[in-house]
C-alpha cells in the first residue's frame, strides 16, 4: 500500500503548485498528476456540471489505485468535496482558502480572497468566511478567473505587461488591504508579480499547509513510502504539445501522456 502513488489533480497547471510542496515534504512518494484541460475552467461551471465532472474524473483516477487524491483547485473542493468525499473508495483531500492563515497575519483588519468566478460568488466560501473571519475583520473578494485564464495558456511565461494589466485590472485600489490569500492554485505562478506591483501586501497561498496535511494522513495511517526516491507521471486531457512546454519552463523534465476519455 505505501507503494501506490498519490493522485494529484484539477484543470491544468494549478497542480504544479501542490505537487512543487509535496515534493519538498515528501521525496519519496510516487505522483501521478492529472492536468483535466479538456474541463478548464472549473471555475465557470454550474455545480451541476461541475459535480458530474468531479464524480467521472475521480472515478477515473480510481483504476491508478491511489493512496490518496488530491482535488488540487479551490473551486470544486469548496463546492463539490463534502458531497462526494463519502462515496468513493479513495481518501479525498481538497484545498481550500487559506482564511484562517490570513486573520493571524493581517495587522489592518482587511484581507483580500482572489479565486475563480464560481469560487467567490459560491454560498460555501461565504460560510468560510463567515465561520473563521471574525467580524472585525473586513473582507473583499475579487473574480481572478481572467487571471487564471491567462496563466493557464502560458501568458505568463510570455507577456508580463499583459498579466500587470490584468492584475490591476481585477485588483484596482486595494486600499489598506495589506493580506491576500491565492484562492486559485493556479495563481502562485504570478506570485513574485502580484508582489512587485503590492509590495505592501502579503500573498498566501495553501499549497504549504497541503503538503503538511497530505504528509500527516499517510504518516498517521502508516502509509509512507521510505524506501525509493519517488517518480511522477503526468497525464493531460488535452493540449499535450502545449502543456509539456509550459512545464519545460517550469523545470519540469517528465514526458506528458495524453489521456482520452469522455464524460
Amino acid at each position: 500500500m505505501s507503494n501506490k502513488p498519490l493522485m494529484v489533480f484539477d484543470s491544468g497547471i494549478g497542480s504544479m503548485s501542490i505537487i512543487k510542496e509535496l515534493r519538498k515534504e515528501l521525496p519519496n512518494e510516487n505522483i501521478i498528476y492529472f492536468a483535466d484541460r479538456a474541463n478548464f475552467p472549473y471555475g465557470n461551471k454550474s455545480h451541476k456540471r461541475l459535480l458530474e465532472i468531479m464524480k467521472n474524473t475521480i472515478k477515473y483516477l480510481e483504476r491508478f489505485k491511489p493512496k490518496i487524491i488530491i482535488i488540487a483547485s479551490n473551486t470544486p473542493s469548496l463546492q463539490i468535496l463534502d458531497e462526494i468525499k463519502d462515496k468513493v473508495n479513495v481518501p479525498l483531500l481538497g484545498v481550500r482558502p487559506p482564511l484562517r492563515e490570513s486573520v493571524k497575519l493581517t495587522k489592518n483588519n482587511h484581507i483580500g480572497i482572489m479565486a475563480t468566478e464560481s469560487a467567490i460568488n459560491s454560498k460555501e466560501i461565504d460560510k468560510q468566511i463567515n465561520d473563521e473571519i471574525p467580524q472585525k475583520i473586513f473582507v473583499n473578494k475579487y473574480n481572478a478567473s481572467p487571471l487564471i485564464a491567462l496563466i493557464e495558456n502560458g501568458d505568463f511565461m510570455k507577456s508580463r505587461k499583459k498579466i500587470r494589466k490584468q492584475i490591476h485590472r481585477i485588483l484596482g485600489d486595494i486600499e489598506d488591504i495589506d493580506v491576500i490569500t491565492l484562492s486559485s492554485t493556479h495563481l502562485p505562478f504570478i506570485v513574485d508579480q502580484l508582489s512587485e506591483e503590492f509590495p505592501s501586501v502579503k500573498f498566501i497561498d495553501s499549497a504549504k499547509t497541503t503538503a503538511k496535511n497530505v504528509k500527516q494522513i499517510l504518516t498517521d495511517n502508516g502509509l509512507r513510502n521510505k524506501n525509493n526516491t519517488g517518480r511522477m507521471r503526468i497525464l493531460v486531457s488535452d493540449g499535450k504539445d502545449e502543456f509539456q512546454e509550459m512545464l519545460r519552463y517550469l523545470g519540469i523534465k517528465e514526458n506528458v501522456q495524453e489521456v482520452f476519455w469522455s464524460i
